[in-house]
């Protein structure tokens, strides 16, 4: 039987409530490797594969919230500088 995203993404979220996301994605590579890539069970496969794209995929977003995150509080930053000086004192 074939995976579907959404039963890929419940087995995501079920993995992070047990570990962190560095030690899931330790964990998907490991089953990737020595499960995924040698078993003939194409549903195994495909979930643990699917599972492993997920956890990457929100990694990749939340490095990009961090960053996008970083760049906001540069910018208040800058904002209320620029209040500061126009103001007199």
């Amino acid at each position: 039987m074939v995976t579907t995203t959404p039963e890929a993404v419940h087995l995501h979220k079920i993995i992070l409530d047990w570990c962190s996301p560095q030690v899931a994605r330790s964990m998907l590579d490991d089953m990737d490797f020595y499960v995924a890539d040698i078993t003939d069970n194409e549903s195994l496969k495909q979930s643990i594969k699917m599972v492993r794209e997920i956890i990457y995929a929100r990694a990749e977003e939340n490095e990009m919230i961090d960053e996008e995150e970083k760049a906001h509080v540069e910018t208040l930053k800058n904002i209320a500088f620029q209040r500061k000086i126009g103001k007199d004192e």
